[in-house]
């Protein structure tokens, strides 16, 4: 068994959390490009028809194996160049891509898996993780070998996405976190002094001055994305666990809930957030608010592999910093920062060349190069020696490596299923908004908010 290195010192929203919109908020690489994904290699068909790939795992031999993912053209190109890098280094080694869009990806793979056709490595989401762990034992225990170094991932990461019944059953390959991304020179030009996490009152009071000194120019750029996350951040910092129990009932109080409304009215009605209804023509498009562009707005709540693309929408480089995600400060059970893996990659118990496998993933998980080649396709690379080189090779600047490694340190619990439900966060938006736009007092939305969540708990736990 492998032990614990050092955190790994990196940059992480959603099948089992919701997006972190606004300022041009990138989305996961599975939404991005799979409209244009190609399918290639073994057809869905003759990948089942083939299982494993039959081959000797002895060290001179020729020798093949299937590694089977998902994505659009970007990613699809750059493992392709990948394998041929490897190829060229290993001659001996034949690996055979299965690459498609992800629609149809997880039902292809649940298929092989009962059928004993998977690939030898396999690409995962990380919500589907527990759903295929129940249904068989399908997963090589990657404890129980000594070739994959993954001593410098989070520990953190490994546990809440890859560790089941005291087995280590994938290997995150990307990895992000979400964060405080904070336009530096705006801050300063309102003489505004920030290094370090902020607590919600402290936003408030600076926000509040901020405001004062530009009325046009707001702390927040704060869609309805913006504001459910603050919400299910809190609420969670507060409980300390979860925002709906593993039985389907509410687990905050009403107390909680107050605190949080209270703090949402503060934030809208003395400017510290843009208005909801502006914010709100920039939510899930692709056209930047202007205000973060101008330096109107000094801030915005992201995952930290979207901070290339937010920062380059500044007049100038650099101009940006990341910070760890708002506390509510004294009283906080459990940290502020979400981390999520982008995809796994699973070693398939019926692989016939498991050793031949794993020394591929190994050069895939840490070597440099791989980092070079890959690119941005995966967000952040998880181990330390890639998040370096993509930093030298300009893939990624280092306020994104920082974050996570600060993250590391402030990690929030992994939603479970039931907070995860959209009809759920869907009508806590709706209730929330009624604060935000002065419809409801704070005392108002809370009762209306617990009718609400009971009613739709309810039905969806039948």
């Amino acid at each position: 068994m492998k032990r614990w290195g050092k955190r790994v010192t990196a940059l992480c929203l959603t099948a089992g959390m919701v997006m972190l919109t606004g300022c041009s908020a990138a989305q996961p690489e599975k939404a991005a490009d799979t409209t244009t994904a190609a399918t290639t290699g073994d057809t869905a068909a003759s990948a089942t028809e083939k299982g494993a790939a039959e081959t000797t795992d002895a060290a001179g031999q020729e020798v093949s194996f299937r590694y089977e993912w998902w994505g659009g053209s970007a990613t699809h190109e750059a493992y392709t160049n990948l394998q041929a890098a490897y190829k060229e280094l290993h001659p001996e080694v034949t690996i055979e891509p299965e690459y498609s869009a992800f629609d149809g990806y997880q039902e292809k793979v649940v298929t092989q898996l009962a059928g004993g056709t998977v690939a030898d490595l396999f690409h995962i989401d990380a919500p589907w993780m527990m759903e295929w762990v129940g249904r068989g034992d399908y997963f090589t225990d990657l404890y129980q070998q000594d070739i994959l170094d993954y001593s410098s991932i989070g520990k953190e990461l490994l546990d809440q996405y890859c560790v089941f019944d005291g087995k280590l059953l994938a290997i995150p390959m990307g990895v992000q976190c979400s964060g405080m991304l904070l336009n530096t020179v705006a801050a300063e030009k309102y003489g505004l002094k920030i290094d370090h996490q902020l607590t919600w009152e402290e936003i408030i009071e600076l926000g509040k001055e901020l405001h004062e000194k530009d009325p046009d120019a707001y702390f927040f750029s704060a869609d309805h994305g913006h504001v459910l996350n603050a919400l299910l951040a809190m609420i969670k910092q507060r409980t300390g666990g979860q925002v709906i129990n593993d039985d389907f009932t509410i687990a905050f109080t009403k107390e909680d809930l107050l605190y949080v409304y209270n703090l949402i009215k503060q934030a809208y009605e003395s400017g510290v957030f843009e208005p909801m209804g502006e914010a709100d023509l920039y939510y899930g498009s692709s056209t930047p608010n202007p205000k973060w562009i101008n330096g109107e707005e000094i801030a915005c709540l992201v995952w930290n592999s979207e901070f290339t693309k937010v920062d380059d929408l500044l007049e100038g480089k650099d101009e940006a910093t990341m910070i760890l995600w708002p506390t509510i400060g004294e009283g906080a059970k459990q940290g502020s920062s979400q981390i999520r893996p982008t995809y796994l990659v699973g070693l398939s118990n019926s692989s016939k060349v498991p050793d031949t496998a794993l020394t591929y993933l190994n050069w895939q998980l840490n070597d440099p190069e791989a980092a070079k080649i890959l690119g941005s396709v995966r967000a952040v690379p998880t181990t330390e020696a890639q998040q370096k080189a993509a930093v030298e090779n300009g893939v990624l600047r280092q306020p994104v490596i920082d974050a996570l490694d600060e993250a590391y340190g402030n990690v929030q619990a992994r939603d479970n299923g039931p907070s995860q439900n959209s009809e759920l966060r869907d009508t806590l938006t709706d209730e929330f908004s009624k604060v935000a736009y002065g419809m409801a007092t704070p005392e108002e939305a809370v009762e209306s908010t617990f009718t609400a969540l009971e009613e739709v708990l309810q039905r969806i736990k039948k």
